[in-house]
């Protein structure tokens, strides 16, 4: 795997879903301009991201209604 001193791949991913101080933003960002492989591994979380964001499905509109009417007569008065 790739990576220079300044950036790992935990760094990559944290600076992926914005989870990272400014100053180590900074850091983050100049290693994906700076450095080939590190831009690379970047771009291949995101698109991983984006594929998993993709898959995430919700459940159909009658079976969330069944569950909340199974909900309100089952729940306590």
């Amino acid at each position: 795997m790739p990576m220079n001193n300044s950036c790992t791949i935990n760094d990559l991913v944290l600076y992926l879903y914005n989870e990272t101080e400014l100053s180590q933003s900074v850091i983050v960002q100049n290693a994906i301009d700076e450095d080939f492989e590190v831009s690379e591994t970047f771009e291949s979380l995101k698109y991983a991201k984006r594929l998993i964001e993709s898959s995430l499905i919700a459940p159909p509109a009658f079976l969330r209604e069944g569950i909340m009417n199974h909900a309100r007569i089952t729940a306590p008065l």
